[in-house]
Parts: C-alpha cells; structure tokens; sequence
C-alpha cells in the first residue's frame, strides 16, 4: 500500500507538470531568441520549484510534493522531486518520505538534457528502507539498474539503449517537453516519450491535448481550466487500472489540476497546483502567473 500511494503522488505530479510546456517553451523563445546567443535549457529552468498538493476521495491536502532543478557544475544538473504525506494518512503510512534524483548533463547543442542518473530513496519512519539507482551510458548504450533494500533481494539488470533513441527519466522528459524537444503543441496532436529501459521494453508516455470541442463535450469542467490533456502511462508503473490521467491546465498552459485515474486501493488521486517559483530566464516573463492560492 505504501508503494501504491507514492506511485500515485509522482504520477499525478509528473504527469500535470508535463503539460506546461506551450507557454514556458513561448516565453523562453521570446526571452533568448534564437541564433549563437540562444539560452540553453538549463539557462531557462534553472532554480526554478514547483509545488502541488495532493488529495482522494473526499480527503484534500494528505500529501505533498515539490520539483527543483539546480545547477551543479559545467552543464550538470540535479532535478529532485519529493514527496511526503501529511496528516493523519501520515501517520497511517509510517512518515513516508519519497524523493527522486535526476543527475543530467546538457546535450552537445544545450537543447536538451540527457539522463546521465535517476535514483528513488524511500524512507518510512525516520529510516532508509530502500533505494534504486538507474545509470545511463550513450556511449555504450545501456542502462545499469540496482535496487536494493527494503527486506528484499538486491536487483541488477542491464537493458540495452536502441540505436538512435533517447531514453528520457520522468524529471528528464518533464523539462525536455516543455521546453519544445518533443515538438510543439497543437490540439488533437499525439505525443510519445520513451522512458528509461525495462525487462527488454520501452515504456512510454503517450500524451493528447484534447480539442476544445472535444472539452466542451465532455463536459468536463474544472475552476479556472480551458484546456484538457488525456495522458496514458505504464498502468503497473504508477498501480493503476488504466494508467490514464487527465491535467487541465489554463489557456497560458498553467496546469491547475490533474487526476490519476482508477489508483488501486486509492481510486482516483487529484493534485492541484499550489506555487510555482519560475527560475532562470523564466523570471523574465511577467506574462506567468507564479502563486496559486487555495481554495
């Protein structure tokens, strides 16, 4: 249970934040325009933090989570997502604790990054209980994996990289979508990430931006939303039935909300944007609306 809700957490958080790219990837544009003196992708995120708060069924706030990127060294950065639950479900879930680290390195043009790292640390009552570390060698093309801890048996895999193709880490991809890697965003435009290797796969997240006839038929209406994203991820990846999510964000791309649909044991788990500090050319954009206030 413990492992069901922390999946669900980093894919309702994961999967909204995916959905800023349009205005951010505009705004960066407009900021650095284009040519030899262009900003970097590490020059337009760097520092930034984004909050959201998490809740199901009729409980709200019983988690919490936060993304930051910061330098660290010559075209190096660290991405850390954490997350902890708060409350009485804190209590009933031991303290837990959840935090991601992305290591990543600039591609040779500085447009995108590459995973170089991804690590998960879990931590219940005070105490490391376990931990997994995925490298990733372009040169070699493969992805090295250990697990271990927890109470159970260590874990060491070797997957191979296909030629040609870039194998994102969620945090990774999180930033190469917004700032335009994928291509840009157009209604009823699919989108297809592939994730780090797994047990010879690919996994993927595939993504559509909903026509805004579609949203109106749907019906579907959310406080200040006028966009509507249908996201499906590997359903075992995050303990889901489906693996489909839904993020609405604003007509500037501001994502105000998102639900991970069908969790087991959870049902369906909604995260609501709570703050957003925008870093490095970003915070030229007067444009952005950067705090949240809940209702």
């Amino acid at each position: 249970m413990f492992d069901l809700f922390s999946r669900a957490v980093l894919a309702v958080f994961l999967l909204a934040v995916l959905c800023f790219p349009p205005s951010f990837a505009a705004a960066s544009s407009t900021i650095t325009g284009v040519g030899p003196d262009a900003a970097s992708i590490g020059d337009v995120f760097a520092n930034e933090k984004l909050a959201y708060d998490i809740g199901f069924w009729f409980f709200h706030g019983v988690a919490e989570s936060t993304l930051v990127l910061k330098e660290d060294g010559p075209r190096r950065y660290v991405a850390t997502f954490s997350a902890r639950t708060n409350g009485v479900l804190d209590t009933f879930l031991k303290h837990r604790r959840d935090r991601y680290i992305a290591r990543l390195r600039l591609s040779e043009d500085g447009k995108r990054f590459l995973t170089e790292s991804f690590e998960k640390e879990v931590e219940i009552d005070g105490k490391g209980i376990r931990r997994s570390v995925h490298r990733v060698d372009y040169a070699a093309r493969t992805v090295t994996s250990r697990s271990w801890g927890g109470g159970k048996p260590e874990k060491n895999s070797v997957e191979n990289i296909p030629s040609g193709m870039y194998t994102d880490d969620p945090l990774a991809a999180f930033y190469n979508f917004r700032f335009g890697v994928y291509g840009s965003i157009v209604e009823g435009k699919h989108y297809k990430i592939m994730t780090l290797p797994k047990e010879d796969r690919i996994p993927e997240i595939a993504i559509r931006i909903v026509s805004e006839k579609e949203l109106r038929k749907r019906g579907r209406k959310v406080e200040n939303a006028d966009l509507l994203a249908d996201a499906r991820i590997d359903k075992d990846l995050f303990g889901s039935k489906s693996g489909d999510i839904e993020i609405f964000f604003t007509r500037d791309m501001l994502p105000v909300q998102a639900i991970a649909k069908g969790i087991i044991l959870f049902g369906d788990v909604k995260g609501k944007l709570r703050e957003v500090v925008p870093g490095g050319a970003l915070k030229k954009a007067s444009n952005l609306s950067f705090v949240l206030s809940n209702p």
